[in-house]
């Protein structure tokens, strides 16, 4: 996450700003209602403009759609 998605997304603790105002950070992806690891993973594999196609494994994709959901609230687990 760090390597590849923090050129937009906000994705942890120690990044201090979002680079993009207009993309949400991964707390908030996580903390949508509804929020699942395939959703997530269906919008990384099929992206929408302006985000770009990311070349991950699936394991990849796993470990990474479950780092965002971690990040959701606590009353929200």
């Amino acid at each position: 996450a760090e390597s590849l998605c923090t050129n937009c997304h906000l994705v942890g603790s120690t990044q201090q700003q979002h680079v993009n105002a207009d993309v949400p950070s991964f707390h908030e992806i996580g903390n949508r209602e509804g929020q699942t690891a395939g959703a997530i993973t269906a919008h990384i594999i099929l992206p929408k403009h302006p985000m770009p196609q990311i070349p991950l494994t699936n394991s990849e994709l796993a470990d990474l759609s479950a780092y965002i959901l971690s990040l959701r609230d606590g009353a929200r687990q």
